[in-house]
């Protein structure tokens, strides 16, 4: 008995024991999950930080994009003017895309000489109460010359001058230096108010003049053109750039942005969150940041909302359950020896929850873990497929999972969904099924019903969720046990789906889920960005393109011709060739685009380009500069007869018709040829003489070439002078009348006569119109010198109509260009009130090209001057391109031979019958019939035998001053 108490006193200790032993358990368990909370708060912190420093710095850098697209447009324009820029500003959409932005503006670099000159540009151009501001003279300014959005903020800024600010200057002088975008320091905005006033600074991008070298710090200081730029407001951006996350009074955490590398108050930018206490903060982080040629520093520290998650509800469980679990354990074995097998359960149950909690946290370390790699993936990634790749391969090596994909929506009628990229086990399964994301059986899965509906889908059981059967098999058949499917949304556009599947079931829980769900929004973002960044590139090419092409042809344009032919000249010097160069107009190339369209015209003009591209050597360069107008520039061992075999070949591939959209067109080509360097030594002097032996090759009648002589360059010098002294031989009245009698052949006398201009110049004298006609049509001084004679010829013919009982008809020629461009109508109309001639006695010549234009509206002009009383008569007839029911519709009254016809009567059985045709159909007609250039009098006799009416030329009389010709009629009634 003794034996058994002491026996029994003996085991009093082990329930102590077992107590001591539980305590002592109890606090380590417990200070193991304290310890991972502790570590994953500063992980979860630590990322969040480089979460919020990756946004400014990825924010910024997509601001640098719009100032690099806004530089383009002043890279291909030289002078860009407000409205252009405001249609380029308004397509960006920055407001949407760019919250935080104030605006995107253009300074312009300005000399104090250069500065009233801009003023007085500015006004002219709308701006009428610009000026620059701070007012002062100084040797630089940099006023604000453009600023978008035009919003009242913006309007207080026009017309500053940032130059005249240490700061700002400071910034714009190093991005000139560095030539590249630069940020300034800590600014008060111009457009700031007394009201809500922030923190500012301002971001440059240099722009130089078009075509300017800036390789160092002199030429870009000395080829400036001004700079793009944007203004931030520092509480705006943040707000852009973090959202209010940091300004909610349940914020975890206090963001501070300092100007520089100094952390004192003067140089405080952002203040997330205003402290009223001081706060010792359990986690703090600063991080410098350097971009742009400037330093921020920004720190970021944890608040009492964040900190208060570092009390661990589980070890307190822990603890408490220890604590009694190892006093009811001491009690059990206190009382009950047999109770050991339970305190062994309750203690294997602590343990299994206690593996629970650390698996479970060691998931969320495993997430935030990805989330950090996936960030670096993100701040380094340059394309967008190879981008998506790397997060699959992340979430599969890094993050733990069997499988990850990608796939984006399609917006095609049955909705699929497109993979993208992929990573882990997958053997064939995104082969095999068919995902949708529309509302019918194949969008019912994880992946078309996160898409449609824009958030997570989980599928915690493969093998029992319902919406999984029709991929059910084929996923079991590769171990995926669970799937998460997180939809990729920027911009309220949901692009896809990231989709990640797991070996085991249940394997995503909420927390992991909702990190691994800021991972793709991170990830949304950056293909965005991505894209924009493709875009912007895509259009820098085609506006280099556009800087050196012709964009209907694809051909090189007159800047890239001139950089082939400096380099074709070097070439030749060293290699003893010759350059020749080949000025291409097509002739009559308007007809097509009036009667055809222009549509059809430039289908032609590419035809055009295809064709001379064979008929030329593969080491040529072609050119289209302008219009209908091409350059062949040739380097190689050519001589003259060598060259014209080349334009021999054009002229015959152009014989064959163009066939465009069933259009059958016939055309030719004049070509001009200039030979490097004895027509010129420099692009620009062979370009003009090439194109003088273009003319030449025109006005000898078309579809030929000629060579550049300097016998031409001289006519053309004489054009040119002839050409500028129209406009004062109409102001100064240097013109003069001449008049040709026209005599009826039966009778013998004169009945009317042609009233030709001649120009009476103050230094070459009595100029004939054959040398300035031509130059008054090109010029459109044809119009002015026209109405002049036809109001002085009815001045002269209202004197003969008082004077004669039986007056001369005065006959004038109208120029088709005075149809096209002049009011003929109103013009005859005031002729004849001003002079009171009586219309019966003014005849108007016209010549058929008039009916190559307005056909509807020539013909309308033509009936309202017959119903003035004048008389109409066609020059030239037969020479021109009327039909005979154009002839019919004009309601003209006489027919004019042409003197062509005339010469040849004679000599020639054809142009006898020509001219008894044309005397037959005028009769027939019921038209007076005149024949022009008679001068002998056998071709006078043949007119008469022909039946013709009148007759007109040297035999009778060559045109005369108005005084002489009173002379001829009054000689005529005497006898």
């Amino acid at each position: 008995m003794l034996k058994k108490e002491n026996l029994h006193y003996g085991f009093q200790f082990i329930p102590w024991v077992i107590l001591i032993l539980g305590l002592a358990l109890t606090y380590a368990l417990q200070d193991t999950p304290r310890e991972a909370n502790r570590q994953a708060l500063h992980d979860e912190f630590e990322y969040r930080s480089n979460e919020t420093f990756d946004n400014i710095i990825r924010r910024l850098q997509s601001y640098e994009q719009v100032l690099e697209g806004v530089a383009g447009l002043f890279t291909v324009t030289h002078n860009v003017s407000q409205d252009e820029f405001n249609r380029y500003i308004e397509t960006l959409k920055f407001e949407d895309k760019f919250p935080g932005i104030q605006g995107v503006g253009f300074a312009r670099f300005i000399t104090s000489k250069e500065k009233s000159a801009y003023i007085s540009q500015m006004r002219a151009n709308g701006a009428i109460e610009y000026d620059i501001r701070p007012a002062g003279e100084r040797e630089i300014y940099a006023p604000i010359t453009f600023l978008q959005p035009p919003n009242w903020r913006n309007q207080r800024a026009i017309g500053y001058d940032m130059y005249s600010e240490a700061i700002r200057r400071a910034a714009l002088n190093k991005a000139i230096e560095e030539d590249k975008t630069i940020i300034s320091g800590k600014v008060k905005l111009v457009q700031e108010t007394e009201q809500d006033v922030q923190a500012g600074f301002l971001m440059y991008m240099p722009i130089y003049r078009l075509h300017s070298q800036h390789d160092n710090i002199t030429e870009r200081h000395q080829n400036i053109e001004g700079w793009v730029y944007a203004p931030f407001r520092m509480n705006d951006l943040m707000t852009g750039i973090l959202g209010h996350r940091f300004d909610e009074s349940s914020a975890p955490f206090h963001l501070s942005v300092y100007d520089g590398l100094s952390t004192e108050t003067p140089q405080l930018m952002y203040d997330s969150k205003k402290m009223t206490e001081n706060y010792d903060a359990v986690f703090r982080t600063v991080k410098p940041l350097a971009l742009f040629g400037h330093h921020w520093n920004i720190v970021i520290t944890s608040l009492p909302a964040f900190d208060a998650r570092l009390k661990s509800d589980r070890a307190n469980i822990i603890a408490v359950t220890g604590s009694i679990a190892s006093v009811l354990l001491a009690l059990v074995v206190w009382l009950l020896v047999t109770g050991r097998s339970r305190a062994l359960a309750i203690a294997r149950n602590m343990t299994s929850e206690l593996r629970q909690s650390e698996a479970e946290q060691k998931k969320l370390n495993r997430a935030l873990r990805l989330i950090s790699d996936c960030n670096i993936a993100l701040s380094r990634s340059e394309n967008e497929h190879h981008l998506l790749s790397e997060i699959c391969r992340l979430c599969v090596d890094n993050g733990g999972y069997l499988m990850a994909w990608v796939g984006y929506a399609e917006q095609d009628e049955a909705k699929t969904v497109r993979p993208i990229a992929q990573a882990g086990y997958e053997s064939g399964y995104l082969e095999t099924i068919n995902i949708s994301w529309g509302n019918n059986p194949q969008g019912q899965g994880p992946t078309g019903t996160a898409i449609r509906t824009g958030t997570p889908h989980i599928i915690q059981n493969i093998l029992t969720n319902a919406s999984m059967a029709p991929w059910r098999q084929a996923a079991l058949e590769r171990g995926y046990q669970s799937s998460v499917s997180l939809p990729l949304i920027c911009d309220a556009k949901i692009l896809g789906a990231l989709n990640i599947y797991a070996c085991e079931a249940d394997a995503f829980d909420t927390a992991e889920v909702r990190l691994l769900e800021e991972m793709v929004n991170d990830i949304a973002y950056c293909i965005v960005s991505l894209r924009t960044r493709t875009e912007n590139a895509e259009t820098r090419e085609k506006l280099e393109f556009l800087t050196n092409f012709d964009p209907l042809t694809n051909l090189p344009n007159r800047l890239l011709l001139r950089d082939r032919f400096d380099h074709a000249v070097i070439v030749a010097k060293n290699e003893n060739m010759t350059v020749n160069m080949l000025y291409l107009d097509l002739d009559h190339f308007k007809q097509i685009n009036d009667s055809l369209g222009y549509g059809i015209g430039d289908q032609v003009l590419v035809e055009v380009a295809n064709r001379l591209q064979h008929c030329i050597p593969a080491t040529a360069t072609m050119s289209r500069l302008s219009g209908d107008e091409f350059v062949i520039l040739l380097t190689g061992k050519y001589d003259v007869p060598g060259i014209a075999e080349i334009g021999n070949t054009i002229r015959e591939e152009f014989s064959i018709p163009f066939s465009v959209n069933k259009e059958v067109v016939n055309l030719s080509c004049s070509i001009g040829i200039g030979l490097y360097p004895i027509d010129g030594e420099d692009f620009d002097t062979l370009l003009k003489h090439s194109h003088t032996a273009l003319n030449s090759a025109k006005e000898a009648g078309r579809n030929t070439y000629r060579f550049f002589t300097r016998d031409m360059n001289a006519g053309l010098v004489e054009q040119i002078r002839l050409t500028g002294g129209l406009a004062g031989a109409v102001r100064n009245n240097e013109f003069t009348l001449h008049y040709q009698p026209q005599i009826d052949i039966k009778t013998g006398k004169i009945i009317a006569a042609e009233a030709l201009v001649r120009w009476q110049h103050p230094i070459d004298g009595l100029i004939a119109p054959g040398k300035f006609i031509g130059l008054a049509e090109r010029s459109g001084h044809i119009i002015q010198i026209g109405e002049w004679v036809i109001n002085e010829a009815c001045r002269h013919a209202r004197i003969w109509q008082d004077k004669y009982p039986v007056p001369p008809v005065v006959a004038v020629n109208l120029s088709a260009l005075q149809f096209k461009r002049g009011d003929v109508l109103k013009m005859v109309s005031n002729a004849l009130a001003v002079s009171g001639l009586r219309p019966e006695l003014l005849e108007l010549e016209l010549t058929e090209s008039i009916l190559l234009q307005d056909v509807e509206t020539t013909i309308k002009s033509l009936h309202g001057l017959k119903e003035l009383g004048v008389k109409l008569s066609i020059d030239d007839f037969g020479t021109g391109y009327s039909s005979l029911s154009y002839l019919k519709r004009l309601s003209v009254d006489k027919l004019k031979i042409d003197q062509s016809f005339v010469r040849d009567m004679l000599s020639d059985p054809d142009g006898a019958s020509i001219v008894k045709a044309i005397i037959q159909l005028g009769h027939n007609l019921q038209l007076t019939v005149i024949a022009e250039g008679v001068e002998t009098a056998a071709q006078l006799a043949f007119l008469q035998e022909s039946a013709c009416d009148e007759a007109q030329g040297y035999l009778f009389s060559r045109p005369v001053p108005v005084e002489q010709f009173v002379q001829l009629i009054e000689q005529g009634d005497k006898k």
